[in-house]
């Protein structure tokens, strides 16, 4: 039987991560000396000074990566048709900084979440979650690359049962450790996505035992992908989160964490959706996920530059750079 994330043919590699000029160098002495470099500054230095030295540390970083600040163009152009040239400019480094504001608190708060205290969260539909979890059915709580999606699992964390967080690892070892670091500290269990099935197999046991799990959907990894459409245009999502929500009889609900301001995040837990039967197995996939989609474009139209997507993301954008 094919799960979720397999197709059954072969094996894929994960296409999750972003391709940039800095992967590339990673994994060389230099980077790591670097990289642990900002790890302890984090530790030591206050938020504001952090941020403050990171809007330096953005402009080079963009100056690096220029094929990654085209693709963030291309796709601010899908999302605000009729953008102006300056106004995408200046959208596409706040793409840039705002992800660099999600580092910043990320591994701020990883050497101790005690930190979390510092920070200010307003919950907007937690009475969503509740009434969810009080069916006694399997929960998903759905987000996309939005804000700071690892904060919502440790601000839900919830008293009777344990959120299962889905992962794509890191191919960072040094980003990734600090991130399960911040993870366990506060109880939430991992389930690290892999090819082979295997990963799916147990999360489809966790949600039938009336389990909660939570994972992202906008990026394919080892899933091929549907194509729906998104802001006007066909994309590829994977069919993964909805086909688990259907062979569980699961709820999912979107949930998303924007950031707000300064130690400032909100999360926000949509209507659970519920997902619909009857059609062929195609059809019921891409019917259930347009449903989704139309709440994401809500909130990435909302929040454009806190939707952290550095290659082209539609169909025809990712043709049409690649000729170039």
């Amino acid at each position: 039987m094919n799960t979720p994330y397999q197709s059954g043919d072969h094996r894929r590699e994960n296409r999750a991560e972003a391709q940039s000029a800095f992967r590339k160098l990673q994994n060389t002495l230099l980077f790591r000396l670097l990289l642990s470099g900002f790890l302890g500054a984090t530790k030591y230095m206050p938020v504001w000074l952090l941020r403050l030295t990171g809007r330096l540390v953005v402009v080079v970083f963009m100056a690096f990566n220029f094929g990654n600040y085209r693709a963030i163009r291309r796709n601010l152009a899908r999302i605000r048709p009729g953008l102006k040239k300056l106004a995408s400019l200046h959208m596409a480094y706040g793409v840039f900084r705002d992800y660099a504001w999600y580092l910043i608190d990320l591994f701020y708060l990883s050497h101790d979440p005690r930190r979390l205290d510092e920070y200010a969260f307003r919950i907007t539909g937690m009475e969503n979650l509740e009434r969810s979890l009080s069916s006694g059915k399997g929960v998903i709580l759905l987000a996309a690359h939005l804000g700071n999606w690892e904060l919502g699992s440790l601000k839900l964390t919830l008293k009777e049962k344990k959120i299962h967080v889905v992962f794509s690892p890191d191919s960072s070892s040094l980003l990734e450790s600090q991130r399960s670091f911040l993870r366990y500290a506060d109880g939430v269990q991992e389930v690290p996505l892999r090819d082979g099935g295997f990963s799916s197999l147990k999360l489809l046991r966790i949600l039938q035992e009336g389990g909660v799990v939570a994972l992202q959907g906008d990026r394919l990894t080892f899933d091929r992908g549907i194509s729906v459409t998104f802001f006007g245009n066909e994309a590829l999502f994977p069919k993964g989160p909805v086909k688990l929500a259907l062979l569980s009889d699961s709820i999912v609900l979107p949930v998303f964490i924007p950031i707000t301001g300064y130690k400032s995040y909100e999360i926000i837990v949509e209507t659970p959706l519920y997902m619909e039967t009857g059609e062929g197995v195609t059809d019921e996939v891409k019917t259930n996920l347009q449903k989704i989609i139309t709440i994401w474009e809500k909130y990435i139209s909302r929040y454009p530059t806190q939707w952290f997507t550095f290659m082209p993301f539609w169909e025809d954008d990712k043709k049409e750079l690649a000729c170039k």
